[in-house]
Order: structure tokens, then sequence, then C-alpha cells
């Protein structure tokens, strides 16, 4: 195992094993990197830059033409070494002289070219943070989510954003009315001119809330094609391909950007796929019952350690917690 201790940022940035995790990042990865940045939490502001350097761009794999390999290699090897042994020695170390330059350069375009101009933001776990895109619009990026756009949004029609994750959004408006969507890999489009609103995303919902202003959604149902009309005030879920709407709150489904969480009859099953979707934590419930327990209040989100004995308080539950390991059961006490 490398000794990532003594990595600086430029460092991370060229370990493939941590390129992977930025670019590809899976469980297996996830668990190691949580676990690493949990052991050594000075690291952190080194990981965060490298991560967001490495955000910027969409690497590829560059190499000679196939044919070109062939005809240097047969140079090479075609050399007379017995009649003309010092210049086959020296032709020798000019081809691979201009083969590692040939390398270099390759690698050089590699760190600095960026595909087609994506920016790329990625959050950790329990990690927030605030983005100002290029038309100044500001959005809130939630933990462990991921945002990218394309940055030439002067000559675009369209201002787009991919979203995998929870984000807030407030879209300034634009003097020529350019449209500003966001994007969820189930299918999931958000349209607007000027508004504010949350979107959440994750493996097995999407749900849009409106803070203020109109906006309309466009959903993957094979049953119509037609757009909803959002007002504020109003949430709409999209989840197992069936749609529903209601009225909520909506300042309650952004309190994470103030670091608060308000709960309305809220379920212990909700507040635990929450500790596992922003902090990466594995909660078990013994028994199971206690699952469907609801709680209203508030809370501050600062901390995933402090926010596990709160949730464990609300719930009058014992908890026992080994790394991101969590163990919640009946029982006043903690």
């Amino acid at each position: 195992m490398k000794d990532y201790v003594h990595f600086s940022v430029n460092d991370f940035v060229m370990d493939e094993h941590f390129q992977a995790w930025v670019w590809h990042p899976d469980e297996k990865s996830n668990t190691f990197w949580r676990a690493w940045l949990s052991a050594h939490p000075q690291k952190a502001a080194e990981i965060e830059e490298a991560r967001h350097i490495l955000g910027q761009f969409n690497f590829s794999r560059h190499k000679l033409p196939e044919e070109e390999v062939v005809q240097l290699w047969k140079k090479i090897q075609g050399l007379d070494h017995t009649t003309h042994p010092e210049k086959a020695k020296a032709l020798h170390i000019k081809w691979w002289h201009w083969a590692a330059a040939i390398l270099i350069f390759g690698v050089s375009v590699l760190l600095l070219r960026r595909e087609n101009n994506v920016v790329s933001y990625q959050t950790t776990f329990g990690e927030t943070r605030s983005i100002t895109l290029p038309d100044q619009s500001v959005v809130v990026l939630n933990a462990n989510s991921t945002l990218s756009f394309t940055d030439d949004w002067n000559n675009a029609s369209v201002r787009e954003i991919e979203l995998d994750g929870e984000a807030y959004f407030a879209v300034t408006h634009t003097q020529n009315n350019q449209p500003f969507h966001v994007r969820t890999s189930d299918g999931v489009a958000v349209e607007v001119l000027g508004t504010s609103f949350n979107v959440y995303h994750r493996t097995e919902e999407t749900k849009v809330v409106l803070n203020s202003g109109k906006i309309s959604l466009r959903l993957p149902t094979t049953e119509t094609d037609e757009k909803i009309i959002m007002k504020p005030g109003e949430l709409v879920e999209f989840k197992s391909n069936q749609v529903s709407k209601k009225s909520v709150n909506p300042d309650n489904y952004v309190a994470w950007t103030q670091q608060r969480l308000v709960l309305d009859h809220t379920s212990l099953r909700e507040m635990v796929k929450m500790l596992k979707d922003n902090y990466g934590l594995e909660v078990e419930v013994n028994p199971e019952q206690l699952l469907d327990q609801t709680v209203s209040g508030s809370m501050p989100t600062t901390g995933e350690k402090n926010l596990v004995l709160q949730i464990a308080k609300a719930f009058r539950l014992r908890v026992v917690q080994e790394g991101n390991n969590v163990l919640l059961t009946e029982g006043d006490g903690l």
C-alpha cells in the first residue's frame, strides 16, 4: 500500500488509484478513501484540491497509432549492429529518446486537455459546497453529490446541468431568456428561467421542491410526454416510474443548506437512508419495527457522530458506533 500520508496535491492527481476513485467511484474505493480520510483528517484540504483539479479534466488514453509503433520498432531492430556498432548504438539511443519525448508530450497533452469544456464538482460524505455558475447562478451541493456542466454557456441555447445527489439552485434570469435545465440520470428534467428550487436524486428516486418562481418538469414516463408545471410550495416525487405531487413547506427541504435538518413526522427509515447517502454510514436497526417510528423537530447536521447521537436521542434509542457501522437498539440512553 502506498504511503499517501506524504503525498502532495500533485502526487494525488497523478496516482491511478486516486484517479479511479474520483472519475469512477465504486463501493470499494469509497470505503477505502472514506476510512483513509477519517484516519488522516489533516489531508482533507489536499484531497479536496486534487479532486477539484481532476474534476476539471476528462482524461482519455493517448497512444501512438499501431502502424507508427511497428515502423519505429522495425527501424530500431533493423540497425546493423555488427558493421556499425557505434552508429547503431547512437541511433538506438536517438530513437528511444524520440519515443520518450513523444510519451512525455502525450502525458502533457493528457494533463492539459479538458474534453468538451466539461466542469465537474463532487462532494465527499458529510461535505456541502457552494458553487457559482458561469451565469452567476448559485448552487449549494449536498454531501456525496456530483454536478457537471459545459462552461461555454454564452454560445449555448440552454444552460444545462447534470446532477447526481442533491443540490439547491438559485437561478439568475438572463436578458435573452436563456432556459436553465437540470437533468438527472433517471431522465427527470427541470426546466426554468429564473427561480430557486431543490433537486434530490439518488438511486431509487428523484424529488423536486419549488421554493420560488415557476418550473416545469419533463418526466420519463411512458404514459405521457406532458410537462408538469410546479408552483411554489409544491413537491413532485418520481419513484418506480410513478409520479406524485403534494404541497409542502419548501423551507424544510432546503434546511440542509443551513446545516439543519427539519423533521416533520419523519421516519427512522428515512433518517437511516440519509445517514447512508450523505455520510456513508451503514446503520443496523434492531428490531426492524423501529424503522417505522416518526419524530418532528429540528437538529443541526454539524458532525456525523453528533448527528447520530441526536437521532438516537430523538427516537429514544441506544447507539453503538464503530467506524462507519452504527447499531441502533431499543432503550433510552446512549
